[in-house]
């Protein structure tokens, strides 16, 4: 199975059809842990194709695997949210340190 990080090697494209609830709850819950709905529509594939052994109850209801789901998946989100903001803030840093002011214009970070 390919990285669930970089997409190199992900070469198929699968289209699925969503009732307008269904796309709502899914960009809702996406937006809730920082991604998009493609990227936690497919984790919820692959946990779903990694997880799920042949012939598993189907009593199973969803939101019991998708909250065991979560509790595997928040540290990991929280991780890579962590480092993109590391990097912004980062960045930034470095911006302010090579800002100059425009000769003739004085910026008072007091005001």
């Amino acid at each position: 199975m390919p990285s669930p990080t970089t997409g190199t090697d992900r070469a198929r494209v699968l289209s699925i059809r969503f009732t307008a609830e269904e796309f709502e709850a899914l960009t809702a819950r996406a937006t809730e842990i920082g991604v998009g709905p493609s990227t936690l529509a497919r984790t919820y594939v692959r946990h779903g194709l990694s997880g799920s052994p042949a012939g598993a109850s189907t009593t199973t209801t969803l939101s019991a695997r998708g909250s065991a789901f979560e509790t595997h998946l928040s540290p990991l989100i929280a991780a890579h949210v962590m480092a993109d903001l590391e990097s912004r803030v980062a960045a930034l840093e470095k911006w302010v340190s090579n800002y100059r002011e425009p000769p003739g214009i004085h910026i008072d970070p007091a005001s």
